[in-house]
């Protein structure tokens, strides 16, 4: 083992060197008793050595990285008093952790991990955080609040789960959006949900001893089913159609019917419309320029920019000169003169059962804007672009659609080459029949 001596500063922990066997420790020439230690697998951790009683021990603070120099010397002190004052500090964490149940351990998580918590070294957006908590109060509180975390199994999380899965959580609540009650429904989709936050928060409480493990880890609950709805142009004009009259007879907000408009025109994902502000908007630049923490994948994309149409520019210019103010949002709160926009679900299911259409969601919009786009020869890198996704998994989910396109492709060229009935020749190589 190797000591060395200097003030634990962010660069003296970066330029401590990782040892080939055993462990190098950095002392602090601040705080007696505090230092950094280095091991073979490269982590770095803070620590504590202090006298209790007739004792020494050492008192593990966190890792570097989860902890800052600075926050893990203040406590290191904090240690320190609890050890001046009779109270041993590894006891006192290790009866804290025996003490803390999943109701404590939520409250301690959604206070202190917002601060702490970084997703490629930025913190994760407020909104993800607010999913989070109606996660985890919705429906970990009610089913295992008053289990001690530390004693908290796989086949509880797994219990706990499969009640979700079977609705037992779902109910109607109050308090949780500003007007009116929201369902909080079950599901697979629920439990899959809840399962990401609840592993997230145990990996939080593991790493800051307020858990022994994580039960959360290593529970299969299978991938997301893929919803694909794209609308048809045919669709798009029925949709457009069924918005005109329902406007121009009174059943149809225009301010509903222009965000509808926007998202299709856009490919934006619905809180990127409603809540866009007019700040966000670039009119001599055709854009929307959209704030990190305003978009999903702004943790990674950093600014969002969102290139207009004609005609979004022009549903976005009529806007503007009806708003009086023109400093707040495009599509203001149609009661109460606060916040944005809301009711655009019930108000889109009216306008498609208005044009004869089923089995869509708001979000499909998105969908088919990505659909019509591949139709129009961009690729899916290109697509990516225009979505704003942070990666290219999220945009394969279109690869079929590029590749019934190299089909049209392939049937057109054998067409030409072998001619006869174009139809036949096109079903048989969309089938693959005829050949090896």
């Amino acid at each position: 083992m190797s000591n060395r001596t200097a003030r634990i500063s962010k660069r003296s922990v970066d330029a401590l060197q990782i040892p080939e066997v055993g462990e190098v420790r950095l002392w602090d020439t601040e705080v007696r008793g505090f230092f950094v230690r280095a091991y073979v697998s490269g982590r770095k951790t803070y620590a504590l050595k202090y006298r209790f009683g007739r004792t020494q021990r050492i008192f593990t603070l966190g890792a570097h990285g989860d902890l800052t120099p600075d926050t893990a010397r203040a406590a290191a002190k904090a240690a320190l008093q609890k050890a001046r004052d009779g109270l041993d500090p590894a006891v006192a964490k290790a009866e804290l952790r025996d003490a803390l149940t999943v109701g404590a351990l939520i409250d301690a998580y959604l206070s202190k991990a917002p601060i702490e918590v970084k997703l490629n070294g930025k913190p994760k957006r407020a909104s993800s955080w607010a999913n989070d908590a109606s996660n985890l109060n919705s429906h970990i509180r009610p089913l295992l609040g008053r289990v001690v975390a530390s004693a908290v199994t796989t086949d509880q999380a797994e219990a706990a789960l499969a009640a979700i899965r079977a609705g037992k959580t779902a109910r109607t609540a109050d308090g949780i959006r500003k007007r009116g009650r929201v369902r909080i429904t079950g599901g697979n989709g629920a439990a899959r949900r809840v399962r990401g936050a609840a592993s997230a928060m145990f990996a939080w409480a593991l790493k800051n001893g307020y858990a022994s493990g994580n039960p959360f880890v290593g529970i299969a609950m299978g991938d997301a089913p893929i919803r694909e709805r794209f609308l048809t142009r045919a669709e798009v004009g029925r949709l457009l159609d069924a918005m005109g009259e329902m406007e121009a007879s009174g059943g149809l907000h225009p301010a509903f019917g222009d965000a509808i408009r926007l998202l299709l025109l856009t490919g934006a994902r619905r809180t990127e419309v409603l809540g866009l502000r007019w700040a966000e908007v670039d009119f001599s630049g055709a854009l929307l320029v959209l704030p990190p923490a305003r978009t999903k994948a702004g943790g990674m994309n950093g600014v969002r920019r969102i290139d207009l149409s004609a005609p979004a520019l022009e549903i976005l210019s009529r806007r503007h000169a009806a708003d009086a103010n023109g400093d707040g949002f495009v599509f203001p709160a149609l009661r109460g003169g606060q916040g944005h926009l809301i009711g655009l679900r019930p108000a889109f299911l009216r306008a498609c059962a208005h044009a004869g259409l089923a089995d869509l969601r708001v979000h499909d919009m998105r969908h088919s804007y990505a659909s019509f786009a591949i139709a129009d020869g961009a690729s899916l890198h290109l697509v990516g672009k225009l979505l704003g996704h942070a990666n290219t998994r999220s945009t394969e989910r279109y690869s079929h659609i590029d590749r019934d396109m190299l089909k049209d492709a392939a049937a057109s060229i054998a067409a030409k080459i072998m001619p006869g009935d174009p139809a036949h020749s096109a079903e048989v190589i969309r089938l693959g029949v005829g050949g090896r």
